[in-house]
């Protein structure tokens, strides 16, 4: 459980590149980076979150709104203040944060060391910027709200989100699917937010509450952070697939396919409905096309349709729906493969069949999120169809 928040000690440190950060005694965590407090803020949430932002909309607008989970120290809302300067564009920040400092630890941080620019910045904003109050200068105004995200309502569109909760060891109720959900419906088309954190679960959960989660390279100290967009769906896509076992359902059948990319990966055989089809219709279509013949092959019933949100790899603008079956085939004549894709010269096309043990097929073979959870459920699915030899 993690501590309350009278119980919280906080103490000064200092971080690699020499700024300044507070402790978490209890938890062990700094607020910031301990390879560099200063650096860190600035690489992530100015360089991959203000910047980025600006680089793509600066030509349609002239004002941005940030909102920040975790205010703390309020170091990235003063940087956040100083970049709005420098680019004479106009910010309101809005920063959530339950558990503030303290006076005491406020006047013991903003002299500790970083710049008397940030130093005032950051005074101005503790004092005077906590609600019920707001603060607002040339170009810029904040308000700092006492409550969780959980507990917030929202207050309008954002442009910019600076998610810096603690990570998700610390607070793992902040990096959940819901919170992502939230967020997303406070950000305008086309928002960005940047986090410290690129664990991969946090990605996927972005990515199913609707984000398009990239990776990027990290400041000192982190291979890597992520940047999210809010992108709108504007059309589905819905794929049929077909989930073919060998006649003893010991293997099943796997597909290595060239992508619009010019990517190489593995996925189950099917493809895109078409107009006017119906689901079956398009697997067999499928089957044919990819296998050259649906010979043999018998249809056994349904298996799974995603109940999560997944974009499609190839455009932005498309929300998947996959849906697969269960086949079986009459014997074992496909194509075997012995090449590995990097083998394979990028201007060939590619499409070959390959029989693969349902025992030792792991999620991670598989090109798109979708088949990777299929992959990861395909045993405890597999009780149920040995269980009827006719259905699935």
């Amino acid at each position: 459980m993690n501590p309350s928040r009278r119980t919280w000690s906080r103490r000064l440190t200092t971080t690699k590149d020499g700024s300044p950060t507070l402790e978490v005694a209890e938890w062990g965590v700094a607020y910031h980076s301990i390879h560099g407090a200063l650096t860190e803020s600035e690489h992530v949430f100015i360089d991959h979150g203000l910047e980025l932002w600006w680089s793509e909309n600066q030509e349609v607008s002239g004002r941005i709104r940030v909102l920040e989970v975790g205010f703390g120290t309020g170091l990235n809302a003063a940087l956040a203040w100083q970049w709005a300067e420098r680019q004479g564009i106009h910010l309101e920040y809005i920063g959530l944060e339950p558990y503030p400092l303290e006076p005491h630890e406020v006047i013991t941080w903003t002299s500790s060391g970083l710049s008397k620019d940030l130093e005032w910045r950051m005074s101005a904003l503790h004092e005077q910027a906590v609600e019920p109050n707001g603060f607002s200068a040339d170009g810029f105004s904040a308000q700092i709200l006492l409550t969780t995200l959980q507990g917030w309502k929202g207050s309008g569109t954002f442009d910019v989100c600076f998610f810096d909760a603690f990570a998700p060891a610390q607070q793992p109720e902040l990096w959940q699917i819901g919170i992502f959900e939230s967020l997303l419906s406070w950000m305008n088309p086309g928002a960005v937010l940047a986090t410290y954190c690129a664990k991969g679960q946090v990605r996927r959960n972005m990515e199913r509450a609707g984000w398009k989660a990239e990776r990027y390279p990290g400041p000192p100290g982190k291979r890597e952070m992520l940047v999210a967009r809010s992108i709108p769906v504007s059309r589905w896509n819905v794929r049929c697939y077909a989930l073919i076992l060998n006649p003893a359902r010991t293997h099943i059948l796997v597909a290595r396919e060239r992508f619009p990319d010019g990517s190489v990966g593995c996925k189950f055989p099917g493809g895109g409905l078409e107009t006017g089809e119906a689901l079956v219709d398009t697997l067999w279509r499928e089957c044919t096309e990819e296998l050259g013949s649906s010979d043999g092959l018998t249809w056994l019933g349904h298996a799974y349709t995603n109940d999560f949100f997944v974009r499609s790899a190839f455009r932005d603008d498309e929300q998947i729906l996959a849906v697969y079956h269960w086949m079986q085939a009459d014997h074992d004549g496909v194509a075997w493969w012995d090449e590995r894709p990097g083998t394979v010269a990028s201007t060939e096309p590619l499409l070959e069949m390959n029989w693969e043990a349902v025992d030792s097929l792991t999620p991670d073979a598989m090109r798109f999120p979708i088949d990777r959870l299929v992959v990861g459920n395909l045993k405890a699915w597999m009780v149920t169809i040995q269980s009827d030899p006719s259905a699935g």
